[in-house]
C-alpha cells in the first residue's frame, strides 16, 4: 500500500443519524421504500419514473429501486441502487490523497441544507429535520426532429443534492428523461485552498498572490443493475465497432462478459458496455438493457502507479454485500478496494453491480477565484431496445 494511502486512511469520519443503518445498503427484491421517500414523475406522453432516496453519512444521498415506464408500455426495474461510493483526490504535487467518502463523507454534517432559491421551480425533501434534496421538472428540448411535421420537446426530472468538503462543493444530480435516458454526474464548486509551491503543480492566482494546487478527482460510482422482475439474472455484454486498417469500414464485435471484469473505454474501437436481462423482452422479442455512456472521455485518466483501482474506467463485478466503497472497503470479508473485488466470479445471468470511475483534472484559473464555476463529470445510461419502437 502506498505512503500516501496510509496517510490519508486516518482522516476523521463525520457522523451523524442515519434515517436507515448503513448496512441497509443491500437491495433485495422485497425492498420496500420507507414512508415519505418515494420520488415519482408522470409525463405527458405517459413515461414515467418511480424511485426511493435515502442519507447515508458515507455516501450521502442513495437512489434506489428505480423503475422506468415508457409510454404506453411496461414499467420496468433498471437500478436496484445507485451511489456515489468513493471520491479520490490526488494532488499533482504529491500531497497525500484523500478519500472524501470514507474519510470526511458526503452526509451527515456535509449535506448541505437547501431552501427554495437553491431550487427554483422545484420540491424540497426533508431528512432529519432539514431539507437535503431538490426534486425539479423542466423542459428538456427536442426529442426528436425530422422536418417540419415530425418533432416532439421533451420534459426532464432532476434530483440533487449538495455536501461540502474542506470548503469544496460537490452538487450530486441525477437526471432522469422523459425518453428513458438517465444522465448522472458531479460537479465541483465552492473554494480551493489548497496552495504549493511547486510552479509545475499549479496555477498563479494573481488576485491573491499564491500558486492554487492543480488535483484530479476520481468520482467511483456504483452500480447495482436488476433490470427487469429479477435482480439476478442479467447478463453483461461488450460490444466493439472495430475499424479495418483502412478505416474505411467497422466491424461489430459482441461478447457476453461471462466472468468479473476490470476494462477500459477505447474511443477507437467505439467499445461500450451493457447490461440486459436475461429473459424479458421487448415486443420484438429483443432482450430489454440499458447500455453506458462516458460524456468526458477527454479528462479520463489513470492515477498513480501504486494505486491498481485507477487503471480501469470499468469494472464488472457480481454482486456482494460487503463490496460498498471503490476504495477504503472496510468490510473484513472484502476485498479493500474494487480492484480486488474482481476475483473470477460467474457474472452470467447474476446480480450485477458496475462500478463506474470518471476522471477530472482542475488547472485552476483565476477565475476560479472565488467562488468556483462548476465543473461537471457526467455520464449517461442509455436504454437500448426498451421499446420495441420510439413510443414518444
Amino acid at each position: 500500500m502506498s505512503n500516501k494511502i496510509i496517510k490519508a486512511g486516518f482522516a476523521l469520519f463525520t457522523l451523524s443519524s442515519l434515517l436507515f443503518a448503513s448496512s441497509s445498503f443491500a437491495r433485495p427484491n422485497t425492498f420496500s421504500c420507507a414512508a415519505g421517500n418515494t420520488i415519482s414523475k408522470t409525463f405527458s406522453s405517459g413515461a414515467a419514473w418511480d424511485l426511493c432516496w435515502e442519507v447515508r453519512d458515507e455516501e450521502g444521498v442513495v437512489l434506489s429501486d428505480i423503475h422506468y415506464k415508457a409510454a404506453n408500455s411496461t414499467r420496468r426495474k433498471v437500478i436496484g441502487e445507485m451511489s456515489l461510493s468513493q471520491i479520490q483526490t490526488e494532488y499533482d504535487d504529491d500531497s497525500a490523497d484523500q478519500f472524501l467518502v470514507t474519510d470526511f463523507g458526503l452526509g451527515g454534517n456535509s449535506l448541505q441544507t437547501l431552501n427554495t432559491s437553491m431550487c427554483e421551480g422545484g420540491q424540497l425533501h426533508e431528512y432529519a429535520g432539514r431539507n437535503v434534496l431538490c426534486e425539479v421538472s423542466s423542459a428538456n428540448g427536442y426529442i426528436y426532429r425530422y422536418r417540419d411535421n415530425i418533432r416532439r420537446q421533451g420534459s426532464k426530472l432532476e434530483i440533487l443534492s449538495a455536501s461540502n468538503i474542506n470548503s469544496r462543493e460537490f452538487i450530486i444530480r441525477s437526471t432522469f428523461l422523459e425518453n428513458g435516458t438517465i444522465e448522472t454526474g458531479v460537479g465541483i464548486t465552492g473554494q480551493f485552498t489548497k496552495t504549493t509551491t511547486d510552479s509545475n503543480a499549479g496555477w498563479p492566482v494573481t488576485s491573491q498572490n499564491k500558486l492554487s494546487t492543480s488535483f484530479t478527482d476520481h468520482f467511483f460510482w456504483r452500480l447495482d443493475f436488476d433490470i427487469g422482475s429479477s435482480n439476478s439474472n442479467d447478463v453483461v455484454e461488450q460490444i466493439k465497432s472495430v475499424p479495418s486498417s483502412d478505416r474505411l469500414t467497422k466491424t461489430k464485435q459482441t461478447q457476453t462478459i461471462s466472468s468479473e471484469l476490470a476494462a477500459s473505454f477505447t474511443p477507437a474501437d467505439k467499445k461500450f458496455w451493457r447490461i440486459k436481462d436475461q429473459s424479458e423482452t421487448n415486443n420484438a422479442n429483443q432482450p430489454v438493457s440499458y447500455e453506458m455512456v462516458l460524456l468526458n472521455y477527454a479528462q479520463q485518466s489513470k492515477g498513480n502507479s501504486s494505486s491498481p483501482w485507477l487503471k480501469n474506467d470499468v469494472y464488472i463485478t457480481a454482486y456482494n454485500a460487503c463490496e460498498r466503497f471503490a476504495v477504503n472497503n472496510t468490510a473484513s470479508s472484502c476485498g479493500s478496494n474494487v480492484s480486488e473485488f474482481v476475483n473470477s466470479q460467474n457474472t452470467n445471468a447474476k446480480d450485477i453491480v458496475v462500478w463506474y470511475r470518471m476522471a477530472h483534472h482542475t488547472l485552476p484559473r483565476d477565475e476560479d477565484f472565488s467562488p468556483v464555476a462548476v465543473q461537471w463529470s457526467n455520464f449517461i445510461l442509455l436504454p437500448r431496445d426498451w421499446t420495441s419502437i420510439n413510443r414518444l
